[in-house]
């Protein structure tokens, strides 16, 4: 049975959504209000993030591992939200794996369109990779952020980049292609997410895409060829429109042999994963994810070679 908090959560997205048509300044304005309100928590250190762009941050914590790092992307629509945003459920994962949690900052929609975010990612997890050579990175983000989360694995392997550990992949838009916003889930969830609607989903597509096609692998990863990534991990709500880009995006992984677990977690609002240390089953999802990298980092999920790595020092980054 989903929390009180949980209630609470969609009460106020229920009331986003009859503010009006979107807003642009009004988003920035309340992620930027968001952040005000974090405080350290789990003995989690956070600083900013030295040689990534300005607003990014490191999460360190107190028994942490240097042979471990996890490359968080923050959603937002690609056109709003923060690497601040996201601290919370970034503690979590420090916390649960021992891991250095890395939350870079990119450059958002609609002044500065794709690949402008996609290349600041790759930038971020490129430093990284050049600090630590011998480091395991699992890349992770949330919505917009899980987007580019799979576009880094799959720039990675088309690059010849060393490859991540694995990919952790929260309620992902997965398919930006037009004909998404007019069935399946997109349709039958709008009673039930609150947080996305069809306007919205419009306009973030369009400003991200401007005049780039919406079919390219990088954007719409449910179009990609998968082979060769490494284990992914996905959360996802039975009760939000980006239901199937999970679903389609899990059937295409396995069926080019990637090893994919997927959770659908009822009745959760969209992103429920960043309220971490608020909504309880945030919290949960968490620690669920914490076991699945632990798990991957520890060689008990034997896919592919990005399981091999060795000690190596992120004292750089931050």
């Amino acid at each position: 049975m989903p929390s009180k908090t949980h209630a609470l959560m969609q009460s106020w997205f229920a009331a986003g959504r009859q503010r009006g048509p979107v807003d642009l300044v009004a988003e920035r304005a309340e992620a930027a209000a968001y952040t005000e309100t974090y405080h350290p928590i789990l003995g989690v250190a956070d600083h900013p993030a030295a040689g990534l762009r300005p607003g990014s941050y490191v999460m360190t914590p107190p028994d942490v591992r240097d042979d471990l790092v996890i490359l968080y992307i923050h959603g937002g629509g690609f056109r709003s939200g923060c690497a601040a945003m996201v601290r919370p459920a970034a503690a979590h994962l420090a916390h649960g794996t021992r891991a250095r949690v890395v939350l870079p900052e990119y450059r958002l929609a609609p002044e500065h369109p794709y690949p402008a975010a996609l290349d600041d990612c790759i930038d971020a997890y490129r430093r990284l990779a050049s600090l630590a050579p011998g480091a395991q990175v699992v890349v992770a983000g949330e919505s917009a952020g899980a987007n580019l989360a799979m576009a880094v694995l799959l720039r990675c392997a088309a690059e010849g980049l060393p490859a991540p550990l694995a990919g952790v992949l929260y309620s992902g838009v997965f398919d930006l292609r037009e004909e998404r916003f007019r069935s399946g889930s997109w349709i039958d969830n709008d009673a039930t997410d609150l947080a996305l609607h069809l306007e919205l989903g419009q306009v973030m597509k369009n400003d991200y895409l401007a005049d780039h096609p919406a079919d390219d692998p990088l954007v719409s990863p449910v179009a990609a060829d998968l082979a060769g990534l490494p284990p992914l991990f996905i959360q996802v709500s039975s009760a939000e429109r980006l239901l199937d880009d999970s679903l389609r995006l899990v059937d295409r992984a396995a069926r080019a042999g990637v090893h994919v677990e997927m959770e659908v977690w009822p009745h959760m609002p969209h992103a429920w994963q960043v309220a971490a240390g608020f909504l309880p089953e945030a919290t949960e999802a968490a620690a669920r994810t914490s076991s699945f990298i632990n798990r991957v980092a520890d060689g008990r999920i034997v896919d592919g070679d990005a399981l091999l790595g060795g000690p190596a020092s992120l004292a750089e980054i931050g």
